[in-house]
């Protein structure tokens, strides 16, 4: 569509708005003039002239500039606007997993968590009004992150004897990664200015009392053990102890859990004891890439997910089985289902089951099932007719699937 302009003045200037974009438009200027005789001259000037769309060029940076997983991160936009084009309700946010933040202003600060561990993908989406139309630009960020070290705690079982025994248990967590992940390490010190006081109290009874001076503490590595989630000592030296428990995520970060002490040799009050004594006690080391045959002489108790440890009720005693005692132990001591570890469990029955085959699967078989057998089997027939109970302990074959674990045993009253 052609536009004329007319001016008698020849200075006049004028703008034109074109009515849409056009890769290239022309402009013809036509100056007429009178030769002083009435004859009049046109004289012509063409030009091309160029269109250009108005543009911008998104942008945003992050507050802190390396947040946690944790943290309400300010997202900030930087936008380059020049020509004041970009809409109003005109920029929107792809957080990723965090979902999407739609129709905020070119100015307007985000808050957001963003819960991706390590890396996560931020797109700003920007629309814009060129002079011919609405168009939309982006710009998309890799917002790098704080690691969060883990968390570590452990939990104490110490036995009543009069040289007791511990089993520390990891329980340590990760906000960022699965707390099967993290190597445990433990250090176990003792204070060697510390000593044993003996008295007596009201009744006459010995009470051994260990005496140390916090300010002045000299602490001698006694053992120590890596890579394992659960920490087991016979203490032969009463005294002061200090345990720690270092526990190191996959990015190397690390933090302690430190447990100070006292250990003395003396009879257990009756009236803290458990309803329980641990008459024997040990652990299975199961290899992750072979079969391996196991025996556990457990005829009563089960593993507490609550306590996280052996126990058993002498009013109500119940049978130990593959279920009772390792499945629910390495879901609780390793934080997983038993699948990730053990593929399944065979063995051919003792006593007057001998013969008959039992496979326990993970995740498959259920605990009512025949094949969620006792670990000792009970042969109360007399076929002797010496009037004995005998407690058949069955042997079974663990297929492990590929990582190494522990199962720990308790023989309880």
């Amino acid at each position: 569509m052609e536009t004329i302009y007319e001016s008698s003045t020849y200075t006049d200037s004028f703008q034109h708005i074109g009515n849409c974009a056009e890769s290239g438009k022309t402009i013809q200027q036509t100056i007429t003039i009178d030769d002083g005789t009435g004859k009049l001259y046109d004289y012509v000037l063409t030009k091309d002239i160029e269109w250009k769309e108005y543009t911008i060029q998104p942008d945003f940076n992050v507050n802190p500039t390396e947040p946690t997983i944790i943290d309400n991160t300010e997202i900030i936009p930087t936008i380059n606007d020049p020509y004041d084009i970009v809409q109003e309700d005109g920029v929107d946010y792809d957080f990723s997993e965090d979902g999407t933040s739609l129709n905020h202003q070119e100015d307007e600060t985000v808050r957001q968590v963003l819960s991706v561990p390590r890396l996560q993908t931020v797109i700003q989406t920007v629309r814009y009004f060129t002079g011919w139309e609405i168009k939309t630009n982006s710009i998309s960020k890799n917002i790098e992150k704080t690691n969060i070290p883990p968390e570590a705690c452990n939990e104490e079982n110490i036995s009543c004897f009069t040289v007791p025994t511990a089993i520390y248990t990891s329980c340590s967590t990760d906000q960022e990664d699965n707390p099967q992940n993290l190597r445990i390490d433990w250090e176990l010190y003792l204070d060697l200015n510390s000593y044993i006081e003996i008295s007596e109290d009201e009744n006459g009874n010995e009470v051994r009392t260990v005496v140390y001076d916090e300010d002045n503490q000299d602490w001698s590595l006694q053992t120590s053990l890596d890579n394992n989630t659960v920490f087991s000592w016979t203490y032969n030296n009463e005294g002061r102890y200090k345990l720690i428990e270092i526990a190191t995520d996959t990015d190397g970060d690390s933090s302690n859990a430190v447990r100070k002490y006292n250990i003395a040799f003396q009879k257990c009050d009756d009236t803290v004891a458990e309803d329980q004594t641990i008459q024997a006690y040990g652990e299975i080391e199961v290899e992750g890439n072979t079969w391996q045959l196991c025996a556990i002489p457990m005829v009563n108790g089960y593993w507490d997910k609550d306590k996280h440890k052996i126990i058993n009720n002498k009013n109500n005693p119940v049978r130990s089985t593959i279920k009772n005692v390792i499945i629910d132990q390495v879901e609780d001591v390793y934080g997983t289902n038993a699948t990730e570890y053990i593929k399944v469990i065979n063995t051919t029955a003792v006593g007057d089951l001998e013969g008959t085959m039992y496979n326990y699967i993970p995740g498959v078989t259920k605990g009512t099932s025949v094949h969620n057998f006792n670990l000792v089997q009970i042969d109360d027939d007399n076929d002797l007719a010496d009037d004995l109970i005998k407690y058949e302990i069955c042997g079974f074959w663990i297929k492990p699937n590929g990582r190494d674990f522990k199962i720990k045993w308790g023989v309880i009253e």
